[in-house]
């Protein structure tokens, strides 16, 4: 095999576009295979799909780093549900919330002007032939984060807490950690996208109710804390801080 023809194999692999197509750019732009691939975003750029409609197919997904105290929530929507198993879609979700964990991006806004993300977007949508867009994106930076992923990656939440560390001593982490979870998964089940200042105050006094201590016994025997014991650890060590739903609709 010579020389063009493993370049013109390689141009294909990376772009997904025909070896015909992959040629044509290559010979146009002297086989210089970056500036054949900015050739072939520019040239179908205008033939991709409208994204100014709403499309229900996607996936939902939420990360937190190892230290557990920076989380992003992202929500990607595409036009067809075929290609959510596909090998190159999962990878490029991984790449993208790779990036948004970076310290310059902060919201939606930051993430969309990224170039990266921004052409990946563009190459994604050129190789499936479909609509992908990155529809909502949310980070939280707090004591501690905890997040919850339903099986389907239709539905995913995350939430902050806030850590009185003056009263350290009376936390342990996994105590923190179980509370957290029920949090996400509370959220996911009670359909809770209500995402205000007003709604977390009633999200705070839930958890501090009898309702809450009564239907997770499970929790006391866990920790071996009695109601006063673990109330007062909760109210004086913990609040909720933050907390993002989203679902695919």
């Amino acid at each position: 095999m010579n020389k063009k023809n493993i370049i013109i194999l390689k141009l294909r692999k990376l772009t997904k576009f025909s070896i015909l197509l992959c040629k044509k750019a290559l010979t146009i732009n002297k086989w210089d295979i970056k500036k054949s691939i900015e050739y072939l975003r520019k040239k179908f750029k205008s033939k991709l799909k409208n994204n100014n409609y709403k499309i229900n197919n996607g996936i939902v997904l939420s990360k937190i780093n190892k230290k557990k105290n920076i989380g992003v929530i992202i929500k990607i929507n595409v036009n067809s549900d075929f290609i959510i198993n596909n090998i190159n879609f999962k990878n490029f979700i991984k790449k993208i919330i790779k990036i948004s964990f970076k310290s310059n991006i902060n919201n939606i806004k930051d993430l969309l002007k990224n170039s990266i993300v921004k052409n990946e977007i563009l190459d994604k949508n050129i190789m499936f032939k479909d609509t992908i867009i990155i529809s909502n994106f949310y980070k939280i930076k707090c004591d501690y984060i905890n997040n919850y992923n339903h099986h389907n990656y239709k539905f995913s939440s995350i939430v902050g807490l806030k850590i009185n560390y003056k009263n350290i001593y009376n936390l342990n982490y996994n105590f923190i950690y179980y509370i957290s979870k029920n949090i996400a998964i509370y959220i996911i089940i009670n359909n809770l996208i209500i995402n205000n200042k007003k709604f977390l105050i009633k999200l705070n006094k839930y958890f501090f109710s009898k309702e809450f201590f009564i239907n997770n016994k499970k929790i006391f025997y866990k920790f071996k804390y009695n109601h006063k014991k673990f109330l007062y650890i909760f109210k004086n060590n913990i609040k909720i801080k933050y907390f993002k739903y989203y679902l695919i609709n």
